[in-house]
This record gives structure tokens, sequence and C-alpha cells, in this order.
């Protein structure tokens, strides 16, 4: 009879065994759940560093470029606008009949109505004109 009390008394070690290896198991797969989840968060932050960054340097090449084409604007001129860029500029400032004006008289109208002169578009340059810009932008 002792021997069958003893026996109840003292934990089974098979069930010992389970309990523990159930919460060791519950234990590794939490770990592996996190270790997931820090692996998405990782791969997140890695590619909204890479979209940051990719818009860092966006914002650096526009900025260099607004330099850049500040510096070929030309002077302001109605001269050598085209007379397409004439014609814009008068149907944007609701000037009427200007498809059956000549050049100069667009460049009236337009001076009449307060319109401020434009740059002097790129195509109009010469030459020798877009050489001395290149040099300057390129000798900063």
């Amino acid at each position: 009879m002792l021997n069958a009390l003893t026996e109840r008394s003292e934990p089974c070690s098979g069930d010992t065994a389970s309990i523990a290896d159930l919460f060791l198991a519950a234990n590794r797969e939490l770990a592996r759940s996190d270790a997931r989840i820090y692996r998405t968060v990782d791969r997140h932050l890695n590619r909204t560093r890479e979209i940051l960054n990719r818009e860092e340097s966006d914002q650096v090449n526009c900025r260099l470029l607004d330099d850049h084409s500040r510096a070929l604007d030309g002077p302001p001129s109605y001269q050598r606008q085209t007379r397409k860029s004439l014609e814009a500029l008068c149907k944007a400032h609701g000037i009427r009949g200007y498809s059956r004006m000549t050049k100069q008289d667009m460049i009236q109208q337009l001076k009449t109505a307060g319109v401020d002169e434009p740059p002097t578009p790129i195509q109009a340059f010469s030459k020798a004109e877009l050489i001395a810009l290149l040099q300057e932008i390129l000798g900063r």
C-alpha cells in the first residue's frame, strides 16, 4: 500500500516532461513568430529607407536641374519667341484674334495687356550662346 501511495504522490515523469515539452514548444513557436514579425518589419523599413533615399536624390536632382534650367533661361524677350509660344501667351491671357495677327501685332497686344516678357526659349539660342551656357554650367 505504501508503494501505491508514494507512486501517486510523486509526479509521473512522463506527465511533467510533456507539460515542459508543450511549454518549450509554445515558447519556440512564439519566438519564431516574433522572428517572422521582426523580419517583416525589417523588410518594410528597408523598403521605406530605399524610397526615402530615392526621393531625396530626386529632390537633389530636381534642385540641380532647376539651377541649370535657370541658367538656360535667357534674358526675357518677346522678339526671340516663336510664333507658337506667342500664340500660347495670347491664348493664356485672353487676347482674341491672335491667329490673324503678325508676330509684331501679338507682341504689341501682349505689352498692352501688361504681360511680362517670357524667358528666351532654348530653341532660339545660337550655337555660340548654347556653348557659352554649357561652359558656364559645367564650369561651376
